[in-house]
């Protein structure tokens, strides 16, 4: 018999956030978009910074991830994140000053290590603006 429906658990430092069933879901990988349906062969992968999105039906749910580690097994979507927001939660206000901050970031600054460190601030706080 065909799974119907994919477990989604998402654990974050301070406990599991978030343990539900969904029809699909999508996550924001290190380099690129992954759709996970029912079914879907074993994974492991590299989280990027963006929208987890739940689908039910007609009906989607979006939360923001903060990078992390995804796995898929056979029973579960697990995924290990450092922070795990409903979209209603981003303060759209702080991600833009926190985007303004690190485009203004120098490379050689003690906030930015290195351009690297500035170019994951900027993604970062891009992601909570996302529409």
């Amino acid at each position: 018999m065909a799974e119907t429906q994919v477990r989604c658990v998402v654990v974050t430092p301070e406990k599991t956030e978030l343990d539900t069933t969904c029809d699909a879901l999508t996550l924001p990988l290190y380099d690129g978009e992954a759709g996970i349906l029912p079914g879907r062969a074993p994974m492991v992968g590299r989280l990027g910074f963006g929208l987890l999105k739940l689908r039910n039906g007609s009906t989607s749910t979006e939360w923001f991830v903060d990078g992390g580690f995804v796995q898929v097994t056979r029973e579960a979507v697990y995924v290990l994140t450092d922070r795990l927001l409903k979209r209603e939660q981003i303060d759209k206000k702080q991600a833009e000053e926190d985007l303004a901050k690190a485009t203004a970031m120098k490379a050689t600054s003690p906030e930015a290590i290195s351009l690297r460190e500035r170019t994951i601030a900027q993604t970062r706080a891009k992601s909570r603006l996302a529409k």
